[in-house]
């Protein structure tokens, strides 16, 4: 797979290898006690696969249902088919005799886009686009590669998705299971910590392992990697709403 092959990935749409499944799998037993009712995840088939994966671990026994059409809700703009496809899918939730969970695929949470070094391997990108200029591509906030995005476009759309779409479900009380990648997740754990640029580029992003922060209305508290260690003291059993979990999808997706 691609990530053997050490292949810039981005957004190249790959599922998940068997090492994927099994860290999807211990990701949602990690977070198994928490009752998510609102779920968003890229549009990448990885990602939604470590969503359905991880809810499969869940103690409440929610079945997680992907909605096409994205969420906008019930007569938001959109055209003929898509809000069709969204209301036939809010009825199902609604009518379902069983405890159903949505899930919102965006392609703001998409992984970075790699452009032209998508599919090349470190050694390959060197010798076409210099070792200077690749580190300069793949280490630097601002600038892109040949047809690809910068870290800053990232942020710019994925912090953009979460304040507008996201958090206002955190004030109505919803606890989300948030499922992205590895360059996602540095932007948004970096605006929820008021992390510096040069923070966000330092940060590494730990496989498989969920971050739970608690929300009270107004703002985001110390954030708790799962299952806790001796550091966290947010409770897993009875958490109160407005709980907002980051799971990273279940493989690296770039050399980053």
């Amino acid at each position: 797979m691609w990530n053997d092959l050490k292949l810039f990935t981005g957004d190249v749409d790959i599922p998940l290898t068997e090492k994927g499944v099994e860290e999807a799998l211990a990701g949602g037993r990690a977070v198994s006690e928490i009752d998510f009712d609102i779920i968003f995840t890229s549009r990448l088939v990885r990602a939604k696969q470590t969503a359905l994966i991880a809810m499969t671990q869940s103690k409440f026994k929610r079945v997680p249902v992907l909605v096409r059409g994205g969420f906008y809700g019930k007569g938001k703009t959109g055209d003929a088919n898509r809000i069709r496809l969204r209301d036939a899918a809010a009825k199902a939730l609604e009518t379902a005799a069983c405890r159903m969970v949505p899930v919102y695929a965006d392609p703001a949470l998409n992984e970075r886009c790699y452009g032209d070094l998508q599919g090349l391997n470190k050694a390959a990108a060197i010798a076409e686009f210099g070792e200077e200029t690749v580190t300069r591509w793949r280490r630097s906030y601002d600038t892109r590669p040949p047809n690809g995005e910068s870290l800053q476009d990232t942020y710019v759309r994925s912090v953009g998705f979460f304040n507008s779409t996201i958090e206002p479900r955190l004030k109505e009380g919803h606890n989300v299971f948030l499922v992205a990648h590895g360059n996602v997740l540095r932007c948004l754990i970096s605006h929820l910590g008021g992390y510096s640029d040069l923070e966000m580029l330092r940060l590494q992003i730990l496989t498989a392992l969920p971050y739970a922060y608690l929300y009270n209305g107004n703002e985001f508290a110390e954030c708790c990697i799962l299952p806790p260690r001796d550091d966290c003291n947010i409770p897993l059993i009875n958490m109160p709403l407005g709980v907002s979990s980051v799971l990273k999808k279940a493989e690296l997706d770039s050399l980053i």
